[in-house]
């Protein structure tokens, strides 16, 4: 009996079979052994991290060098821009490489070049000017967007980055103020045990615990603003930005640089609501298209190559007109127009919301100012008299002391964070100095 031949399989197509048999458990094994191994050395790096001083001017650098939402706002910027482009390269002639194999089952294991076809093509597509020339315009505005986007979150994250500074001067601040205060606590501490200890001591104790987390959640605050977790920053206040809002925040939002930038984020989006309602009109007028087609530049089949012919070179010019029977276009067209009408709305809304946000913020400022003032004249007054010989008394004098600081840190972060709203909108301050 004789046996049917065996057509031996190209080592590639069998490779190609194989190919798709793999199962992603040992890849994700890989990959979570390689995280494990980049976790152990972070933590490792963390634990002989040496502090980092940081002076503000250092801190705004590497903030919108480092940070991870401004890098992702960046990489926005450049998707869209490569979009902008792509619009126009869509205009360029385009090629094709075509390969083709043509062999029965049974011979697949003796190939030869007539089996083989290989053919280079060009062809050119002209879509329709009308859209095409919408695409370019929503392009460049969707570049635009990016970058007005970019400014405005480097505006709110630097708001965020000053109040992390003031925060940790504060906090330094208490540490020293309750240090002093350690000196004037009768007997008792917390090393002989909980028995041993008296209520100022247990006091002070979870007060330094406070500290404690408080500074641990200005590293990670710090860590997470300037890009990196594993460094031990020390955020050196010296010369913050000053602002005088409290005395001029009534007359901001009249002045012509207040709120640029929002306007404008604003009128990017209504042209863009604009734009979308546009370009469903657009449906309803004729599409004209221009296709050119070549015969194949190179050609080689069955062991011979093909002559290009000019004669072969095909145009074709169309236009079609969406006649929208089914009311598909003019369904499409009222969502459009009701989205914008309600985005206009939203927006005034808004706005509306900015400016109850900017007069309530004005009122509070004055009031902060005064409470500050007042403070501050009673912190100086107290310490005048914090030279007092007698223990009892100085010891009162300086419980005061702290209570009046801490009143003054608090007054000192509500005016920094009332504070914010003016400044994202003063077009004066940025970029900061």
């Amino acid at each position: 009996m004789s046996r049917l031949p065996r057509a031996s399989l190209p080592p590639l197509l069998v490779l190609l079979l194989l190919a798709g048999c793999r199962h992603p458990g040992a890849a994700l094994d890989r990959h979570a052994e390689t995280l494990a191994t980049e976790i152990t050395e972070q933590r490792t790096q963390m634990a002989a991290a040496a502090p980092a001083p940081l002076s503000w001017p250092e801190a705004v650098v590497r903030l919108r060098e480092h940070n991870l939402e401004l890098q992702q706002q960046h990489a926005a910027i450049a998707a869209a821009e490569e979009r902008r482009r792509q619009v126009v390269r869509d205009l360029m002639p385009g090629a094709a490489l075509t390969g083709n194999l043509t062999k029965s089952l049974g011979e697949l294991g003796r190939l030869d070049g007539d089996d083989t076809a290989i053919a280079l093509h060009a062809f050119f597509n002209l879509p329709g000017l009308l859209q095409w020339q919408m695409r370019q315009y929503a392009a460049e505005l969707e570049v635009i967007r990016a970058r007005w986007a970019l400014e405005l979150k480097e505006r709110e994250l630097t708001v965020r980055l000053r109040e992390l500074f003031l925060r940790s001067a504060l906090l330094e601040q208490r540490r020293t103020n309750l240090t002093r205060a350690g000196a004037w606590q009768p007997g008792g501490n917390l090393a002989g045990g909980l028995l041993d200890a008296t209520p100022p001591a247990l006091e002070r104790e979870a007060v330094l615990w406070s500290l404690r987390r408080e500074a641990d959640e200005l590293q990670s605050a710090a860590g997470k603003l300037l890009g990196d977790a594993t460094v031990r920053w020390q955020l050196q206040a010296g010369a913050l930005p000053a602002f005088d809002y409290a005395a001029r925040a009534s007359g901001w939002p009249q002045a012509e640089h207040f709120g640029r930038l929002h306007r404008r984020l604003q009128a990017a989006e209504i042209e863009a609501m604009r734009l979308r309602e546009r370009g469903v009109r657009l449906q309803y007028w004729p599409d004209l298209t221009l296709n050119l087609s070549s015969p194949p530049l190179y050609q080689r089949a069955g062991g011979r190559e093909g002559s290009f012919s000019t004669d072969q070179i095909f145009i074709s010019l169309g236009t079609s007109l969406n006649l929208d029977l089914r009311g598909r276009v003019a369904g499409q067209l009222r969502e459009a127009r009701r989205e914008a009408a309600l985005h206009a709305r939203l927006l005034r809304e808004q706005n509306a919301l900015l400016l109850q946000q900017l007069e309530q913020a004005a009122t509070a400022l004055a009031l902060n100012d005064r409470q500050l003032r007042l403070t501050e004249v009673r912190l100086d007054a107290l310490r005048n008299l914090s030279g007092s010989t007698h223990p009892t008394r100085a010891r009162d004098n300086l419980e005061r002391l702290l209570a009046l600081d801490q009143q003054r840190a608090g007054l000192l972060l509500e005016r920094t964070r009332l504070e914010a709203l003016f400044w994202i909108l003063d077009e004066t301050q940025w970029p900061p100095t």
